[in-house]
Order: C-alpha cells, then structure tokens, then sequence
C-alpha cells in the first residue's frame, strides 16, 4: 500500500512520532517537539492549511504542510503560500515516493488557492535538502522552481550578565490595549510594502493576541522619538505550548562550546545549556516594526526585552536578521549564536517566476 492523502486530526499521534523521530543534523542535533496536538501550531493562523502525508504499509514515510493567507506583494494584495514541516524517512527518500507527487500538489493547490508564489525556508547546511529541492533537474519536468530571495539567520540572543537598558533618544514602554490600534497601523504601513506581508489592514494583530497562546498585549513593545511619535514595535511570544526544540546531542566544537558556556553561566548564574533530552526554554520576538530601519530603535526596544526576561528561566530569544541587514548594529554586545537559512519563493513549473521585489519580506520565523 502508498497512498497520498490530507491528513485529519486522527493521525495526531503518528505525526507527532514522525515529525520528533527526524531530528536536525548537524553539531547541535535538535528534534522539534509538537505534542500534545500537532495541528495546534496551524490552528493559531489564519488563512487554508493543507497537511498532506505519504501512507505505506507500516504507516507514515513522508508529510509536509501548505499554508495559504491574504497578503501583500509590489503593494497589491496577493495570495501568499507558505511550505513547511517537510519530514520524510529514509525509505520515503530512498524511493522518492514524496518527490512525485510534490510538483503536481503543488501546482493543483496554486491554481485552486490562487496562490502567486510558495515561501519556504531551508537551513543552509542542509546540503541534502539543497540538493533534492533546489538544484535543477532536466530528468524532473515537473520540480517546482525555487527563487532565492534572502540569506537570513535565526539570532539567538542568550540572558548572561543582566543588562540596564542605556539612555538615549528613544522611550520603550510596555503596551497598553490602548495602543493596539496604533501599533496595528505601524505594522500595516509597514507590511503593505513588504513582499510577502501580512494584511494587518484586515486585523491580524488582534488575531494573534486573541488566538497565539502566550502572546499578549503587555507582552508587547512601543518605541517613541522624543516628539512622542510612535517609530517602533516588537512583541514578545513564547511558543512552548505548541513547539518546543529538544537536544539530542552535542558533536564536535559543540562539546566545547557548552562546556564554555556552562561554565561562564555558573559564574553569571545563567541557565545552563540543556543536557541532551531536554529543551531549550526561549521566546521569539514577532510583530517586529521598525520605522525607517533605524537599527538604534532596534536596539532600544530589545535593550528593555532583555532587561525585563534576565533572570526568568529562559536561555535566549531568537529574532530574525537578512545577510547585510542594517539592523546588525543593534544587536553589538550582546552574546549571540546564528543559524543560518535561505528563504526562497517557490513556483510551479507551469507558472515559475525567478523575479521579485527587493526589500523585507513578511516573512514570519516564529511561525516556520
């Protein structure tokens, strides 16, 4: 038997060993925990989702997951798609049975979802999945075509020494629900000339505050100029009730990194790096805006993140960076770890474009 088909709630179990049983290689070796419910994570966005797996014999080989939402693209609104979740097993990989049907699924939902273009995001190591996915094939009439808009990397900013935000032209304060419908509008200005943003014209702000568990309106950030005009949000969104990343190993110059790290954590009084079998305790910064890419204003916001999360347990927070982008600066002095991506638009073969505007894109890392 093999069989491709939509998943429904009643293969939560077999996803959640599937998804944990395929961990990510490399010095640190992580697996992403979902459970209790693998489709949480889905439930807390707007737009389709389609959760499509490869069924054999002895059950599930192969599954990966289509996003579709209401966005923005060259200032118009566009359907934007998002590929993710891709796990296959070994025989999955060894007999491609995932890769024929990959190009036609996705040309299908495309033309039924009106989908413009797929984001999807790969880890730069990932030299397979470079290969199987990216590279040309001429013997592959129906590969979808990846464009490369940005490198980028998952910072991890770590809690070591406690820090006293410094003093400068910008005012960070804590959200009030006042102030939802004008950080609402900053980040619409925004997005609307983002590829890829989201429509918070059509209240995705407020959406997730209501539906992403963790995430709050105290838990948000507003940076004011001296003229009290609002230049500045970011939001800060703990993930643990629906994804979680686990250690399972430490390899080569890892090793040492920890012992290091544990080391000059003992004598901060930081948490120390998690032993293999356990998680990472961490939080995102999302609904990140910032007015005129002013990296000081970055910097002022994530000064008083760090400021008011020292001490409380968690290891780092991670926060989105492009190649070249002019928000480095913001994050000078702080101890920081990269993992570096590559973010591609995904076409059709019947439909590829390798064209797309320059810029920040709206894409979401929280949510990949």
């Amino acid at each position: 038997m093999s069989d491709l088909r939509r998943a429904n709630r009643e293969d939560n179990a077999r996803l959640l060993d599937l998804f944990g049983s395929v961990p990510m290689q490399g010095e640190l070796v992580l697996t992403t925990q979902r459970s209790p419910d693998f489709f949480s994570l889905y439930d807390m966005q707007r737009g389709d989702t389609e959760l499509w797996v490869h069924e054999v014999e002895d059950g599930l080989d192969g599954m990966g997951t289509i996003l579709v939402r209401d966005g923005w693209l060259e200032g118009r609104p566009c359907r934007v798609g998002y590929l993710g979740d891709l796990r296959t097993r070994f025989s999955a990989r060894r007999s491609r049975s995932v890769a024929r049907f990959y190009g036609p699924v996705l040309e299908e939902t495309a033309e039924r979802l009106g989908v413009e273009a797929f984001l999807t995001s790969v880890m730069a190591s990932n030299a397979a999945a470079l290969q199987a996915l990216v590279k040309r094939k001429a013997n592959r009439v129906n590969q979808p075509h990846y464009t490369l808009l940005r490198r980028f990397s998952a910072v991890s900013v770590h809690f070591t020494r406690r820090r006293k935000p410094g003093r400068g032209p910008i005012h960070v304060r804590r959200a009030t629900p006042g102030d939802v419908p004008a950080m609402s509008a900053l980040l619409d200005a925004d997005h609307r000339a983002r590829p890829f943003g989201y429509r918070y014209d059509q209240g995705e702000l407020q959406h997730r505050l209501e539906r992403w568990p963790g995430l709050s309106v105290e838990g948000s950030y507003l940076a004011f100029d001296r003229s009290g005009k609002l230049v500045g949000c970011t939001s800060v969104w703990d993930p643990e009730a629906v994804k979680r990343y686990r250690v399972l190993a430490y390899r080569g110059s890892m090793q040492w990194v920890k012992w290091g790290y544990d080391a000059m954590a003992t004598v901060l009084r930081a948490p120390r790096l998690p032993e293999p079998g356990h998680d990472f305790r961490y939080f995102y910064l999302c609904n990140t805006s910032i007015t005129g890419e002013d990296p000081a204003i970055l910097r002022a916001l994530v000064e008083h993140v760090y400021a008011d999360h020292h001490g409380k347990g968690y290891h780092f927070f991670s926060l989105y960076m492009d190649q070249d982008d002019p928000h480095e600066g913001a994050l000078k002095g702080f101890f920081q770890r990269r993992l570096d991506f590559h973010l591609y638009a995904v076409t059709p073969a019947g439909l590829a474009r390798e064209h797309f505007p320059e810029g920040r894109t709206g894409f979401e890392m929280a949510l990949a």
